[in-house]
Formats: structure tokens, C-alpha cells, sequence
């Protein structure tokens, strides 16, 4: 069996292509079957005609092409099961495309397919179809034909076309487990898929719905997508089947949430930012089983007492809210690995956040710190902190301790006005990035080169005019920006080289000073070897010669007395 990939080479013409694939599909070459190709980001305009001889070929990928048409030799083709032609120029499809009897998985979105009775004609004798993506296609109604035939289908992607409802004949398809509606024109929400009892993941986002039917659950759904349509409630039977884990309401109208949402025993993400729910519905409080809550831009102030008792809550989302306190009920969620409160009004972190043992990732950008909260510094397990700042307060400082944070790998400080990072920066041995952009930076402090895993060192728009001599030790470094700095050492036309030319800058600058102090050790030597004293015993009896001769000068120069 063999796989060959072309997607990482250079673009080819058909001619060098078909060569390419002549050669690695040669049997003298190889003796092997290939099975799969991946031809795509090639700009082929058409498809090779040698891969049309790849009689065993099983899966092809020709996708990010400019091809117009695919060729009736494809029906040759027997044993394909996946084609992936997304983001080409296809505007119909042959009729030989129907005898490849085998195809389980077939891609034609992002395409200016004619969606008329031919292309559909085609599509509905696939009849072995089990995945069929036809995103962004302008389709205006999906045929029953399509529902009728192609029976085994278990994926259908639609995002991105002008439906406004789906036929009742979709109830045929008993096998399907995946729907994407997203992007589209529907205002009811299509009652036919709760009759569809495999069915897993539903996904109508960024659609017109008003309102939900009062029986819309089906008894399988695991993942309900309904974020970014126009919902004012949600009914009461949404929440009468257990077994969705993940459900999305976000970008809607809703105030409320229905009372008996706990009986969504299995829900694990439930997404509810940007409604306007002006307080923390009390009812989240007995979903036990909640791993993910997103609440941002909720209108809300403050958290009801019962939030402690999402024990395993793992994200947590209440940015963009109305803040000026800590949430102490926050400090009881020992589970929680993300948390994000930015643009908020906060002031300070309380001491007991050290509780959360297990944060990794704490997000503090736009709030109202006049200083560093040095309560963070004993979060050790966090591996992000983001803390710039974009008006209000700035921060001037960073404390000696943020070197107790072991474990950092990112630390985000833009946008504020910190003067002096302090050495214990150097400490952090795991920071990869470090971003200080916008500040009022006067010198990068040496301990800085000890980072050796840094990767990405943003200090752009400081007041930087020398950069430490030994940043040529930072071998891991990938980004360095200096834009915005009166730079002098290196000077702004070896920075604006890059990072390589900056290295050999400071590298031959370090030279220059060795070998300057092996002249002078060397001239020590000689004048010790003479016997005409230690260098500093010399240099004293120069400057004293030195004043004798030109005190000599100036006798020379007086003018004689006359007798």
C-alpha cells in the first residue's frame, strides 16, 4: 500500500505532474498500489490524466485548485471512496461521476456549481454516500430526491447556501448523525429532525430563527449549535431529553433560562454570551456535570452563591461584564484550568485564588489595576497570563516574585506603562512568548538571554536604545519586534535585517571586545616582562612625563629677560 503527497512541493504544471506521478506509480519502480494522492494547492487547472490510471486509488484530495472540470475518465476510477474537490473552479459535474458506485465521502463546497436538476441528478445516484459537503454553494432549496437516494448518508454539510426550509423527505435518511445549517435563511426551526433517530450534532447557527417548537429535542442529540439567530426563550421540553452535552444559545435575545435546565444532566458546554441575562441564573448551579460556561457580555455583576457547586467546571468565561469585585465564589471551583475576566472593572485579586491549583490559563486584559495583582504570583500551575491593558489604569511594575510562576509559558503585558522588567524574568525557563509591546521600557535586563525556550519577544513602541549583548544566546527565537524604539546598539538598520543579522551583530561586537582585552593583557605582559612595572605603575609614570615635557614646552616658549 502506498501513500503519496504533493501538497508540501512546489506548484506544477499537468505536464511535470502527470511525470510525477508516472514515476512513483511506476511498478518498476516501487512494485507498490498507490491508494491515496494528495494533489491539492498544486494550481491545476485540470486533473492530470495520470492520476486518472491510478486504478487502485482510494482517496483523492484535489482541493485549492483552478480546476473547471472533471473529465468523464474519472468513472475509471472504480474503487475511490473519498474526493475532496472544495475550492476549485467546478461549475457543473459529468454524468461519469455517478459510476464511482464506491464513493463514501465527496467535498464539492466552495465551488460555483449550478445547483440545477443535472447537479443534483448526478449527486443522487452516489447511492454509497456516507459524507457529502456542499458548503457555500448558494443553494436555494435541497431536493427530495437527494433525501430519497442517498439513504446512508451520515454526514450532510449545507452551511453557507439560501435555505429557507428542508423537505419532509429528510426523514428518510434513518443513518444521518451530523447536520450543518449554519449561515442560512430559516425562521422555523425544521421539526422533521427530531424524527431522525440517529442523530447527533445539530448546527443551526447564524440562521433567522424567532422562537424554538415546543418539541424539539430528539431522543440522540448530544451537540445543539443555536448561537447567533434571534431566540427570546427557550421552551421547557428542550430540556426534557438528558443526553445533550454541549448546547450554544449565544448572540441571541434570551433574559432567562428555562427553570428545569438542571434536568440537562449530561450537559458539559453550555454557551450563553452575549444575551442579555443581567444576573447569574441560579438554576446553572445544580448542573453538576458542567465542564464549560461561557458568560460573556452578560450584564452581569456579580455570582450567585450557587455557582460554588460547579466542582468541575474547567472554563470559565465572564468577560466583558460589569465586575469591580473578584467573584469569590470563583476560589471554590478547584477544577478550573481556564478562566478569562477581561474587560472588566476589577482592582484586585484576592489572596484565596491560590486555591485554584489547577488554572493554567488566566485571562485579566482591560481591567482596573493600578499595580501588578501580586496575589497571581502564586498560581504556579498557570501556564498563560494575559494582562495588557487597552485604557483606564496602567501598570508601572512587576514584583520580584512573578518568578514563582514556573510553569509560565506566555505572558501578555502590552499596553501598559512598565519601565523596568525585573531580573527574576529570567527565572521563568519555560516563557516561550513575552510580549511587552507599548510600554515605556528603557533596557532589557541580561537575564533575559538565560530564556533559552523563548520564542516570540514583542517590545515594539518602547524607549529600548541598546539591546543585551548576549540576546544572540536566545537560539529558539522566531519573532523580534523592535518597530518604534530610538535603537542606537544595534542600530535600526541591522534590526530591520532580522534576527539573524542582529545575532551576528552582537556576536561580532563581542569579538571586537575579546580581542581588544587579549592586546591589552598582552601589552601588560610585555611591559611586567621588561621590568618597567605593573601597567597601572606605568600608566601613573607616563602622565608624570608627560607633565614634565610639557611643563619644558611652556619654559621654551617664556620670553628671555634682558640684562
Amino acid at each position: 500500500m502506498r501513500s503519496v503527497k504533493f501538497s508540501d512541493t512546489a506548484p506544477m504544471n499537468s505536464a511535470q505532474f502527470d511525470n510525477r506521478v508516472i514515476n512513483c506509480n511506476m511498478p518498476g519502480n516501487t512494485g507498490e498500489k498507490v491508494f491515496f494522492l494528495d494533489c491539492s494547492s498544486q494550481q491545476l487547472e485540470e486533473l492530470p490524466s495520470a492520476v486518472l490510471q491510478l486504478q487502485h486509488l482510494e482517496e483523492l484530495h484535489l482541493e485549492k485548485n483552478f480546476i473547471h472540470t472533471i473529465p468523464g475518465e474519472i468513472q475509471h476510477l472504480k474503487g475511490l471512496r473519498v474526493l475532496y474537490l472544495q475550492n476549485n473552479h467546478l461549475h457543473g459535474l459529468c454524468e461519469e461521476l455517478s459510476e464511482l458506485k464506491q464513493l463514501q465521502s465527496l467535498d464539492l463546497s466552495d465551488n460555483p456549481l449550478t445547483s440545477g436538476p443535472g447537479f443534483f441528478h448526478v449527486l443522487a445516484q452516489l447511492f454509497s454516500l456516507r459524507e457529502l459537503r456542499l458548503y457555500n454553494l448558494g443553494i436555494p432549496a435541497l431536493p427530495a430526491q437527494i433525501c430519497k437516494n442517498i439513504y446512508n448518508l451520515e454526514l450532510l454539510g449545507l452551511s453557507g447556501n439560501r435555505l429557507t426550509m428542508l423537505p419532509s423527505e429528510i426523514r428518510n435518511l434513518t443513518k444521518l448523525r451530523e447536520i450543518y445549517l449554519q449561515s442560512n435563511h430559516l425562521e422555523i426551526f425544521p421539526s422533521v429532525l427530531k424524527e431522525l433517530p440517529l442523530l447527533e450534532i445539530i448546527d443551526v447557527e447564524q440562521n433567522l430563527l424567532v422562537s424554538l417548537p415546543g418539541e424539539v429535542c430528539g431522543p440522540s442529540w448530544k451537540r445543539l449549535f443555536l448561537a447567533s439567530n434571534r431566540l427570546t426563550s427557550l421552551p421547557t421540553r428542550l430540556c426534557k431529553f438528558g443526553s445533550l452535552r454541549v448546547l450554544d444559545v449565544s448572540s441571541n435575545s434570551l433574559s432567562k433560562l428555562p427553570r428545569n435546565c438542571h434536568a440537562l444532566t449530561e450537559l458539559l458546554d453550555l454557551g450563553l454570551s452575549h444575551n442579555n441575562l443581567g444576573a447569574f441564573p441560579p438554576h446553572i448551579g445544580r448542573m453538576c456535570s458542567l465542564q464549560v460556561l461561557y458568560l460573556k457580555n452578560t450584564g452581569l455583576t456579580k455570582l450567585h452563591p450557587k455557582a460554588t457547586s460547579l466542582k468541575r467546571l474547567r472554563l470559565l468565561d465572564l468577560s466583558q461584564n460589569g465586575f469591580t469585585e473578584f467573584p469569590e465564589e470563583i476560589c471554590a471551583l478547584t477544577d478550573l484550568q481556564q478562566l478569562s475576566l477581561d474587560d472588566n472593572k476589577l482592582q484586585e485579586i484576592p489572596g484565596n485564588i491560590r486555591s485554584l491549583t489547577k488554572l493554567k490559563c488566566m485571562g485579566l486584559t482591560g481591567n482596573s489595576f493600578s499595580h501588578f495583582p501580586e496575589a497571581i504570583c502564586g498560581l504556579q500551575s498557570l501556564e498563560k497570563l494575559y494582562m495588557g491593558q487597552d485604557q483606564g489604569l496602567k501598570i508601572h511594575t512587576l514584583p520580584q516574585s512573578i518568578s514563582l510562576l514556573k510553569n509560565l509559558r506566555e505572558l501578555y503585558l502590552e499596553n501598559n506603562s512598565i519601565e523596568v522588567l525585573p531580573e527574576t524574568i529570567g527565572l521563568l525557563l519555560h516563557l516561550e512568548t513575552l510580549d511587552c509591546h507599548n510600554n515605556l521600557i528603557k533596557f532589557l535586563p541580561d537575564t533575559l538571554c538565560c530564556l533559552q525556550g523563548l520564542k516570540h519577544l514583542l517590545v515594539q513602541n518602547n524607549c529600548l536604545t541598546h539591546l543585551p549583548e548576549n540576546l544572540d544566546r536566545l537560539q529558539a527565537l522566531e519573532t523580534l519586534q523592535l518597530e518604534d524604539n530610538p535603537l542606537s546598539d544595534p542600530s535600526l538598520s541591522v534590526c530591520s535585517q532580522g534576527i539573524t543579522a542582529i545575532h551576528k551583530y552582537l556576536q561580532d561586537k563581542k569579538w571586537r571586545r575579546t580581542q581588544s582585552t587579549k592586546i591589552q593583557a598582552w601589552w601588560r605582559g610585555v611591559m611586567v616582562r621588561r621590568r618597567l612595572g605593573p601597567f597601572k605603575g606605568l600608566q601613573t609614570k607616563e602622565k608624570k612625563a608627560k607633565g614634565k615635557k610639557d611643563a619644558r614646552k611652556g619654559r621654551k616658549k617664556s620670553p628671555k629677560k634682558k640684562k
